[in-house]
Protein backbone atom coordinates (compact mmCIF):
# COMPACT_ATOMS: atom_id res chain seq x y z
CA UNK A 1 0.00 0.00 0.00
CA UNK A 2 1.40 3.49 -0.82
CA UNK A 3 2.91 5.35 2.11
CA UNK A 4 0.46 8.24 2.03
CA UNK A 5 -2.54 5.89 2.21
CA UNK A 6 -1.12 3.84 5.05
CA UNK A 7 -0.28 6.98 6.97
CA UNK A 8 -3.78 8.40 6.58
CA UNK A 9 -5.41 5.15 7.64
CA UNK A 10 -3.38 4.58 10.76
CA UNK A 11 -3.15 8.23 11.84
CA UNK A 12 -0.02 9.83 13.27
CA UNK A 13 1.76 9.83 16.59
CA UNK A 14 -0.78 12.23 18.07
CA UNK A 15 -3.83 10.03 17.61
CA UNK A 16 -6.09 8.51 14.95
CA UNK A 17 -6.48 10.22 11.61
CA UNK A 18 -9.16 12.96 11.64
CA UNK A 19 -10.38 11.56 8.32
CA UNK A 20 -11.83 8.54 10.07
CA UNK A 21 -14.14 10.21 12.62
CA UNK A 22 -14.61 13.31 14.74
CA UNK A 23 -15.28 13.56 18.47
CA UNK A 24 -19.07 13.49 18.27
CA UNK A 25 -20.29 9.86 18.20
CA UNK A 26 -23.96 10.95 17.92
CA UNK A 27 -23.57 12.74 14.62
CA UNK A 28 -20.67 10.72 13.22
CA UNK A 29 -20.87 6.96 13.80
CA UNK A 30 -17.28 5.63 13.67
CA UNK A 31 -18.10 2.62 11.47
CA UNK A 32 -19.81 4.72 8.81
CA UNK A 33 -17.05 7.28 8.90
CA UNK A 34 -14.42 4.58 8.55
CA UNK A 35 -16.24 3.06 5.58
CA UNK A 36 -16.66 6.40 3.81
CA UNK A 37 -13.06 7.36 4.43
CA UNK A 38 -11.75 4.05 3.10
CA UNK A 39 -13.88 4.32 -0.04
CA UNK A 40 -12.72 7.86 -0.65
CA UNK A 41 -9.07 7.00 -0.15
CA UNK A 42 -9.14 4.03 -2.50
CA UNK A 43 -10.95 6.06 -5.15
CA UNK A 44 -8.26 8.73 -4.82
CA UNK A 45 -5.52 6.10 -5.11
CA UNK A 46 -7.18 4.61 -8.22
CA UNK A 47 -7.41 8.09 -9.76
CA UNK A 48 -3.71 8.84 -9.09
CA UNK A 49 -2.59 5.48 -10.54
CA UNK A 50 -4.60 6.04 -13.72
CA UNK A 51 -3.24 9.56 -14.16
CA UNK A 52 0.28 8.14 -13.85
CA UNK A 53 -0.45 5.45 -16.45
CA UNK A 54 -1.89 8.02 -18.84
CA UNK A 55 1.25 10.15 -18.56
CA UNK A 56 3.37 7.25 -19.79
CA UNK A 57 1.62 7.22 -23.16
CA UNK A 58 2.89 9.90 -25.53
CA UNK A 59 1.03 10.94 -28.65
CA UNK A 60 3.03 10.31 -31.80
CA UNK A 61 3.33 8.75 -35.22
CA UNK A 62 4.64 5.29 -36.05
CA UNK A 63 6.67 5.11 -39.27
CA UNK A 64 6.05 1.71 -40.78
CA UNK A 65 7.66 -0.02 -43.74
CA UNK A 66 7.00 1.23 -47.30
CA UNK A 67 6.41 4.79 -46.12
CA UNK A 68 3.21 4.05 -44.23
CA UNK A 69 2.39 5.87 -40.99
CA UNK A 70 0.05 5.24 -38.08
CA UNK A 71 -1.07 7.58 -35.32
CA UNK A 72 -0.60 6.08 -31.87
CA UNK A 73 -0.06 6.71 -28.17
CA UNK A 74 3.31 5.13 -27.37
CA UNK A 75 4.48 4.07 -23.90
CA UNK A 76 7.65 5.93 -22.90
CA UNK A 77 8.63 4.68 -19.44
CA UNK A 78 12.17 5.54 -18.33
CA UNK A 79 11.96 3.06 -15.48
CA UNK A 80 12.05 0.44 -18.23
CA UNK A 81 13.79 1.98 -21.29
CA UNK A 82 14.02 -1.45 -22.92
CA UNK A 83 10.25 -1.32 -23.39
CA UNK A 84 10.56 1.37 -26.06
CA UNK A 85 14.08 0.57 -27.31
CA UNK A 86 13.69 -3.15 -27.99
CA UNK A 87 10.04 -3.02 -28.99
CA UNK A 88 7.10 -0.75 -28.26
CA UNK A 89 3.76 -0.88 -26.48
CA UNK A 90 1.14 1.46 -27.89
CA UNK A 91 -2.56 2.22 -28.10
CA UNK A 92 -4.66 3.35 -31.02
CA UNK A 93 -6.11 6.87 -30.49
CA UNK A 94 -9.67 5.54 -30.06
CA UNK A 95 -8.52 3.08 -27.39
CA UNK A 96 -6.52 5.75 -25.58
CA UNK A 97 -9.57 8.02 -25.50
CA UNK A 98 -11.63 5.19 -23.99
CA UNK A 99 -8.91 4.62 -21.40
CA UNK A 100 -8.85 8.31 -20.43
CA UNK A 101 -12.63 8.50 -20.11
CA UNK A 102 -13.18 5.25 -18.24
CA UNK A 103 -9.92 4.93 -16.34
CA UNK A 104 -9.91 1.25 -17.28
CA UNK A 105 -7.36 -0.37 -19.54
CA UNK A 106 -8.36 -3.66 -21.08
CA UNK A 107 -5.64 -5.99 -22.28
CA UNK A 108 -6.65 -5.78 -25.92
CA UNK A 109 -6.22 -1.99 -25.87
CA UNK A 110 -2.45 -2.35 -25.58
CA UNK A 111 -0.61 -3.53 -28.67
CA UNK A 112 3.04 -4.48 -29.11
CA UNK A 113 5.33 -4.18 -32.10
CA UNK A 114 8.93 -5.28 -32.67
CA UNK A 115 11.49 -2.94 -34.29
CA UNK A 116 11.64 -5.09 -37.42
CA UNK A 117 8.13 -3.91 -38.29
CA UNK A 118 8.76 -0.14 -38.20
CA UNK A 119 11.54 2.31 -39.09
CA UNK A 120 10.96 4.55 -36.10
CA UNK A 121 8.49 6.91 -34.51
CA UNK A 122 8.13 10.59 -33.75
CA UNK A 123 6.43 12.12 -30.73
CA UNK A 124 4.34 15.26 -30.79
CA UNK A 125 6.77 16.89 -28.36
CA UNK A 126 9.44 16.80 -31.10
CA UNK A 127 11.47 13.77 -30.05
CA UNK A 128 12.52 11.41 -32.84
CA UNK A 129 13.30 7.69 -32.49
CA UNK A 130 14.89 5.63 -35.27
CA UNK A 131 15.33 1.88 -35.66
CA UNK A 132 19.01 1.06 -36.18
CA UNK A 133 21.31 -1.94 -36.02
CA UNK A 134 23.69 -1.73 -33.07
CA UNK A 135 26.40 -4.08 -31.80
CA UNK A 136 27.67 -3.23 -28.33
CA UNK A 137 31.46 -3.51 -28.54
CA UNK A 138 32.13 -1.78 -25.22
CA UNK A 139 31.85 -4.71 -22.80
CA UNK A 140 34.34 -7.37 -21.83
CA UNK A 141 32.33 -9.98 -23.70
CA UNK A 142 32.09 -8.50 -27.18
CA UNK A 143 28.68 -8.99 -28.77
CA UNK A 144 29.50 -9.11 -32.46
CA UNK A 145 25.96 -9.67 -33.75
CA UNK A 146 24.14 -6.36 -34.40
CA UNK A 147 20.70 -6.05 -32.87
CA UNK A 148 17.74 -3.95 -33.98
CA UNK A 149 16.98 -1.20 -31.50
CA UNK A 150 14.83 1.91 -31.63
CA UNK A 151 16.91 4.78 -30.24
CA UNK A 152 16.33 8.46 -29.64
CA UNK A 153 17.95 10.44 -32.47
CA UNK A 154 19.59 13.66 -31.26
CA UNK A 155 21.49 14.81 -34.38
CA UNK A 156 20.64 14.63 -38.07
CA UNK A 157 22.79 15.26 -41.10
CA UNK A 158 25.98 13.69 -42.45
CA UNK A 159 26.69 12.69 -38.85
CA UNK A 160 23.86 10.97 -37.00
CA UNK A 161 23.71 10.62 -33.23
CA UNK A 162 21.58 8.52 -30.90
CA UNK A 163 21.07 7.96 -27.19
CA UNK A 164 20.98 4.42 -25.81
CA UNK A 165 19.49 4.24 -22.33
CA UNK A 166 20.38 1.40 -19.97
CA UNK A 167 18.01 -1.50 -19.49
CA UNK A 168 16.81 -1.99 -15.91
CA UNK A 169 16.26 -5.75 -15.94
CA UNK A 170 18.56 -8.69 -16.60
CA UNK A 171 22.31 -8.05 -16.51
CA UNK A 172 22.88 -4.46 -15.35
CA UNK A 173 25.86 -2.60 -13.92
CA UNK A 174 26.35 -2.33 -10.14
CA UNK A 175 25.64 1.40 -9.88
CA UNK A 176 22.35 1.03 -11.74
CA UNK A 177 21.48 -2.03 -9.63
CA UNK A 178 21.83 0.11 -6.49
CA UNK A 179 19.25 2.50 -7.92
CA UNK A 180 16.87 -0.28 -8.95
CA UNK A 181 16.90 -2.09 -5.62
CA UNK A 182 17.74 0.59 -3.06
CA UNK A 183 16.90 4.08 -4.33
CA UNK A 184 14.27 3.72 -7.03
CA UNK A 185 13.04 7.29 -6.50
CA UNK A 186 16.21 8.51 -8.24
CA UNK A 187 16.24 5.81 -10.90
CA UNK A 188 14.74 7.85 -13.75
CA UNK A 189 17.05 10.82 -13.11
CA UNK A 190 20.03 8.45 -13.12
CA UNK A 191 19.00 6.76 -16.37
CA UNK A 192 18.40 10.07 -18.16
CA UNK A 193 21.80 11.42 -17.09
CA UNK A 194 23.88 8.25 -17.65
CA UNK A 195 23.53 6.82 -21.16
CA UNK A 196 25.51 5.70 -24.17
CA UNK A 197 25.95 8.33 -26.88
CA UNK A 198 26.25 6.75 -30.31
CA UNK A 199 27.58 8.24 -33.54
CA UNK A 200 27.18 7.17 -37.16
CA UNK A 201 28.71 8.43 -40.41
CA UNK A 202 28.93 6.57 -43.71
CA UNK A 203 28.51 3.19 -42.01
CA UNK A 204 25.74 0.73 -41.37
CA UNK A 205 25.95 0.73 -37.59
CA UNK A 206 26.45 3.50 -35.00
CA UNK A 207 29.32 3.34 -32.51
CA UNK A 208 29.79 4.50 -28.94
CA UNK A 209 31.54 7.91 -28.90
CA UNK A 210 33.90 6.69 -26.18
CA UNK A 211 35.27 4.03 -28.54
CA UNK A 212 35.99 6.09 -31.69
CA UNK A 213 38.77 8.03 -33.35
CA UNK A 214 37.12 11.46 -33.57
CA UNK A 215 39.17 12.47 -36.60
CA UNK A 216 37.36 9.80 -38.61
CA UNK A 217 34.20 11.85 -38.16
CA UNK A 218 35.23 15.53 -38.18
CA UNK A 219 38.77 15.36 -39.64
CA UNK A 220 37.58 16.36 -43.13
CA UNK A 221 36.42 19.77 -41.86
CA UNK A 222 39.45 21.81 -40.86
CA UNK A 223 37.43 24.62 -39.28
CA UNK A 224 35.50 22.27 -36.98
CA UNK A 225 38.71 20.37 -36.18
CA UNK A 226 40.45 23.62 -35.20
CA UNK A 227 37.48 24.63 -33.08
CA UNK A 228 37.67 21.28 -31.31
CA UNK A 229 41.44 21.66 -30.74
CA UNK A 230 40.85 25.13 -29.28
CA UNK A 231 38.03 23.79 -27.07
CA UNK A 232 35.50 26.05 -28.75
CA UNK A 233 32.69 23.56 -28.01
CA UNK A 234 33.76 22.83 -24.44
CA UNK A 235 34.07 19.13 -25.27
CA UNK A 236 37.65 18.80 -24.08
CA UNK A 237 36.52 19.92 -20.63
CA UNK A 238 34.41 16.76 -20.42
CA UNK A 239 37.31 14.33 -20.66
CA UNK A 240 37.73 12.77 -17.22
CA UNK A 241 39.49 9.60 -16.14
CA UNK A 242 36.21 7.91 -15.22
CA UNK A 243 34.72 8.62 -18.64
CA UNK A 244 37.84 7.47 -20.47
CA UNK A 245 37.43 4.07 -18.84
CA UNK A 246 33.66 3.80 -19.31
CA UNK A 247 30.99 3.87 -21.96
CA UNK A 248 28.41 6.22 -20.41
CA UNK A 249 28.18 9.99 -20.68
CA UNK A 250 25.96 12.61 -19.06
CA UNK A 251 23.82 15.45 -20.41
CA UNK A 252 26.68 17.96 -20.09
CA UNK A 253 28.96 15.78 -22.22
CA UNK A 254 26.14 15.26 -24.72
CA UNK A 255 25.51 19.00 -25.03
CA UNK A 256 29.18 19.73 -25.77
CA UNK A 257 29.45 16.89 -28.28
CA UNK A 258 26.26 18.00 -30.05
CA UNK A 259 27.54 21.57 -30.36
CA UNK A 260 30.44 20.19 -32.38
CA UNK A 261 28.36 17.77 -34.46
CA UNK A 262 25.66 20.35 -35.22
CA UNK A 263 28.36 22.79 -36.33
CA UNK A 264 29.84 20.12 -38.58
CA UNK A 265 26.46 19.13 -40.06
CA UNK A 266 25.42 22.74 -40.70
CA UNK A 267 28.77 23.52 -42.34
CA UNK A 268 28.49 20.45 -44.57
CA UNK A 269 25.08 21.65 -45.73
CA UNK A 270 26.47 25.09 -46.59
CA UNK A 271 29.38 23.61 -48.52
CA UNK A 272 27.14 21.26 -50.49
CA UNK A 273 24.76 24.10 -51.46
CA UNK A 274 27.70 26.26 -52.58
CA UNK A 275 29.11 23.43 -54.70
CA UNK A 276 25.76 22.85 -56.42
CA UNK A 277 25.54 26.45 -57.67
Amino acid sequence: MPFFLANLLKGNNYGPSPLLYDNNPDTNPPIMKNSNALSGLFLMFFFVVNLSAQDLYQKGTLHLKKGKTQEAYIEIDFEYPQRFQQGITYMAPKDYEKFVKSGKMKGKMKQKMEPKHFTGFTLDDGRVFKTVWYADLTGKAIKMIPKRMTLEEVAQGQILMYKLYSRTTGRINQELADMVFEDRTKLIDYIQDNFQLLIQKESNNPKNVMQINLLNFIGDNQRVKDNYDNNHYGLRDQFTESQKMGKYVNKEYEAAFLRMVDDYNNDVGTVEVARSK
